[in-house]
């Protein structure tokens, strides 16, 4: 009969590995979800300036951003909330805490956190999302693992294959709620640019306002899919935590390694597909709907990308595992920081020199403020026990000031 110090210690062990797996992953996710914001901030007003002045350099930079990061690197982060969940799920359990008063608690101070970001830094914000489906899943949490799989496939893969299958059908795309042609709808945001180049931060402010809500007038569909998309990879993130994927990858790692195999390629194919039409490729009839419901290769890619970061970082990759960690663990205090960076960077109320970048130049900076990042975490979380953001996120959900500092390890008591 075994030792039950031995059997508790080996209960014990894949806790560290899946939070450091989670947190190398989650720091893998923001540096595509940084680099994509970099872009998108200039890009959303002058993409055909910068397509116009683009050398093959610039080319092969867009292609990157939109073949392998665009959709892929949101995706990734979209998971691994929903593992999120249901780890704090399992903790509160463990710790006989209540976790819907808890969990709304959290939710809604990333809602305002999000709403901070929305307002003042930068118009893409994804956190709002967040909050807002972290608190719906409170009624599905208590779904069979089964049932979170299907739903959660369901919800990503549906919803684009029925808007392409629209668009095939009829040859034209679903009606948008501001009943805008896709001409009109691609003007919008590009005929708000004198908002963003001068210097009023109030009219800057009510551009980023602007901004979000015309995305649900002007791409209705288009924002309806993403969203259920996301909902549904909080799903199948909630669907991983209870099976342990994350917790135990040598287990799982033949089922990773099919994963790999199969969703890596179908959804890289399906993504040069759909990231056709932002290349300039132009289709009608049949072939614009093919290219419309090509979106669900975005999140099969990410399934890809999970299954092939997680193979690589607890193997040979575990060096680099370890120098993921301090930036995963700090990844909103990334995520808002590169926000304003970038927004003060580019526009008006701050450098102002929104005109004056390449593709090329945009990946390169947006690459630069996550190593930058990284090494500041690796910096920070050395002396903290968590990043400033979260710091705040965390002190306002438990309603008090929580510990910062780490305590050194030579004031500890010696045991007796």
């Amino acid at each position: 009969m075994s030792d039950p110090s031995e059997a508790k210690a080996t209960a014990m062990a894949p806790v560290v590995d899946r939070i450091e797996i989670i947190d190398s992953l989650r720091a893998s996710a923001l540096c595509g979800v940084i680099m994509f914001n970099i872009v998108a901030m200039v890009a959303g007003f002058l993409a055909h300036e910068l397509l116009a002045k683009a050398g093959p350099t610039d080319l092969g930079f867009a292609a990157v951003i939109i073949l392998l990061i665009q959709g892929k690197a949101r995706a990734c982060f979209a998971l691994l909330f929903g593992v999120g969940f249901g780890i704090l799920m399992d903790r509160a359990s463990a710790r006989g805490q209540n976790f819907t008063s808890f969990y709304l608690r959290r939710m809604g101070v990333l809602l305002g956190i999000g709403l901070f970001n929305l307002t003042f830094l930068f118009f893409g914000d994804i956190l709002i999302l967040y909050a807002v489906l972290g608190m719906v899943m409170l009624l599905f949490r208590n779904w069979s693992g089964r049932a979170l799989l299907i739903a959660g496939l369901a919800l990503i893969l549906l919803p684009p294959l029925l808007n392409g299958g629209f668009e095939a059908a009829t040859g034209a795309p679903l009606p948008n709620l501001g009943r805008l042609t896709p001409a009109q709808a691609s003007a919008l945001m590009p005929a708000s640019i004198h908002a963003y180049e001068g210097g009023d931060y109030a009219a800057y402010i009510l551009a980023n306002w602007r901004y979000y809500i015309d995305q649900y007038r002007a791409e209705t569909v288009e924002v309806l899919v993403y969203n259920l998309s996301v909902f549904g990879l909080f799903f199948v993130g909630l669907w991983a935590a209870r099976a342990g994927v994350l917790a135990d990858v040598e287990r799982w790692r033949p089922f990773l390694r099919r994963t790999a195999w199969w969703c890596l390629p179908i959804g890289l194919i399906l993504s040069v597909v759909q990231g056709s039409r932002r290349l300039g490729v132009t289709a009608h009839g049949v072939w614009h709907g093919v290219v419309t419901a090509a979106y669900a290769g975005l999140p099969i890619a990410a399934f890809g990308y999970i299954a092939v970061l997680c193979l690589f970082l607890t193997r040979g990759g575990r060096p680099l595992q370890k120098a993921l960690t301090p930036m995963g663990r700090m990844a909103l205090t990334g995520y808002l920081g590169s926000n304003a960076i970038g927004a003060f960077v580019f526009y008006g109320w701050g450098l102002g020199t929104i005109s004056g970048w390449t593709i090329t130049s945009l990946c390169l900076f947006g690459l630069a403020l996550f190593i930058g990042f990284s090494l500041f975490s690796a910096l920070w979380m050395g002396l903290f026990r968590f990043g400033p953001a979260e710091w705040i996120w965390r002190s306002l959900t438990y309603g008090r000031l929580q510990p910062l500092r780490k305590r050194s390890s030579s004031r500890r008591p010696i045991a007796a």
